[in-house]
């Protein structure tokens, strides 16, 4: 499945931030109820959440379709990825860091990493989309 990126640093990268998008869609739409009682938010933001999760679904089965078809050509799709992980990245800290809201710190350091993977596998694959 890796093969089809030429690249195993990138597909390794890659593989990794798509085992995260996947805890993210487990967590947000498929177990919200308990997601939203450990994080301490109300269950009046079931909605929202599982509309959360259902868009991580979606990127993360169009990734899961580059690993099976090759990334040539997606260019808009990694790009729209990676503005969806920048733009979820920068307001997990804002939360944390600016506004000091609870139980967001282990959150921003995870979407740190997941974003750090992203990043070295775009840019490692960036000459072929």
């Amino acid at each position: 499945m890796f093969s089809k990126y030429n690249d195993n640093v990138a597909a390794i990268a890659l593989g990794l931030f798509l085992l995260g998008i996947a805890s993210y869609v487990v967590q947000l739409f498929f177990t919200t109820e308990a997601w939203l009682a450990a994080n301490e938010i109300n269950v009046n933001a079931t909605t929202i959440a599982r509309v959360m999760g259902s868009a991580w679904l979606g990127l993360g089965f169009g990734l899961l379709l580059t690993f099976l078809n090759g990334p040539d050509g997606q260019k808009i799709f990694f790009w729209t990825l990676g503005l969806a992980q920048i733009a979820t990245l920068l307001v997990l800290l804002y939360h944390h860091l600016v506004l000091s809201t609870v139980g967001t710190a282990d959150d921003a350091a995870i979407v740190s990493v997941l974003t750090l993977l992203f990043l070295i596998g775009f840019f490692r694959i960036k000459s072929r989309l």
